[in-house]
């Protein structure tokens, strides 16, 4: 039931973000909220499926529709935790006067995303410690990057959403070590306040490009 409301959470941020954009005008910025919906949708409906099996006493291993969700569940949660800070990066820099020209830049984070992909799909979902590392070095990065751009052109909401990004990634570990259960809840407010602060970033930048 807990991680249905923290679920609940990015579903309503990101479609809500999403309600603010033209895919027109912001290409990257949509696809990032559309696949943090698509995300959301598929653990809500995870967490709706696990408490109807549990009530019902049902058979302990899942049958093969609960198999397929749970795999596109993994697949839009590695295009969520390594695709959403480059996409959103490459909108933001693209509407920086000062920085734009490194906009495309940020397109690199294809190579981590098919990497981790094609472990998942031929792998049997277990990935190497190559491809985690380099999880990591695109998501630091792309952080960095944010942090960069926020104090460039004095865009507070920009930082929070490198700080929120900061928490996704790295929240889960401290607070798993701290209560044991939390982390994944923790990973789900660090997108929901990124999803949720596009508007005002969108507004800031606006008012900072004008």
């Amino acid at each position: 039931m807990v991680d249905a409301i923290f679920n609940g959470l990015v579903v309503g941020t990101s479609s809500y973000a999403l309600s603010q954009l033209q895919p027109s005008e912001s290409p990257f910025l949509f696809t990032a909220c559309a696949m943090g919906l698509c995300h959301g949708l598929l653990s809500l409906y995870g967490n709706i499926m696990e408490g109807s099996s549990n009530s019902e006493n049902a058979a302990t291993y899942p049958g093969p529709s609960d198999s397929m969700v749970r795999r596109l569940q993994s697949l839009t949660e590695s295009c969520v935790e390594i695709a959403s800070v480059p996409l959103i990066n490459m909108d933001f820099y693209l509407r920086s006067q000062q920085s734009s020209p490194l906009a495309m830049g940020h397109g690199l984070f294809v190579i981590p995303l098919m990497v981790d992909l094609s472990w998942q799909l031929f792998s049997g979902n277990q990935n190497g410690n190559g491809t985690e590392t380099l999880k990591e070095l695109n998501t630091l990065g792309n952080i960095v990057s944010l942090v960069f751009l926020s104090v460039n052109e004095g865009n507070l909401a920009y930082g929070i959403m490198a700080v929120s990004a900061l928490m996704a990634q790295y929240g889960p570990m401290i607070m798993e070590n701290s209560l044991r259960g939390s982390g994944a809840n923790t990973a789900l407010i660090g997108y929901s306040l990124f999803f949720a602060l596009i508007p005002a970033a969108l507004s800031d930048g606006g008012q900072q490009t004008a």
